[in-house]
């Protein structure tokens, strides 16, 4: 990896961190979600660097509990769905927001499955579904925010990936 991948990979897991960070007041609506699609789309390879100096960042903020755990792969089940779509180069817009709008959905369940090896299938379950609401918050605001933001920042971080 060149030096100025470093940085600029680092810049942009620091800016998902960021993002993160100033949104949390807002129950399950983020940008996460959304970026970490991009950066698979544009950076390719590079998403892996960015996504897990992200989550060690997260676990340094907020400590390192049983939701930590599931952030390791529960990202990655993104980042790795887009590489399954196959997508080579910029989908539609409305492609990108249903998967970011199921993938919110499906946020509470992925993450249950760490409850479920340290408290079984009831742990899991109960942890899942008190949580549904906000995974019908996440999974409409995740839509949504991509619908809207996805085509400027696809160009946007298009332009930064050809300066580097």
């Amino acid at each position: 990896m060149k030096t100025k991948e470093l940085v600029r990979d680092a810049f942009l897991a620091a800016i998902l961190l960021v993002l993160q960070v100033s949104l949390s007041w807002l129950p399950n609506v983020e940008l996460v979600s959304l970026l970490l699609i991009l950066y698979t789309l544009v950076f390719r390879r590079h998403v892996w660097f960015i996504l897990y100096v992200f989550v060690i960042l997260e676990g340094l903020i907020y400590g390192f509990g049983l939701w930590w755990f599931s952030y390791l792969y529960v990202w990655a089940i993104l980042c790795g769905s887009v590489f399954l779509m196959g997508w080579n180069g910029k989908p539609r817009s409305i492609s990108a927001a249903l998967l970011a709008g199921i993938f919110g959905m499906l946020f509470g369940l992925l993450c249950a499955v760490s409850y479920f090896f340290t408290g079984g299938i009831g742990a899991a379950f109960a942890w899942w579904t008190a949580g549904i609401p906000f995974d019908i918050v996440h999974g409409i605001s995740n839509f949504a925010v991509t619908l809207l933001l996805f085509d400027p920042l696809y160009r946007l971080l298009s332009r930064l990936k050809n300066q580097f």
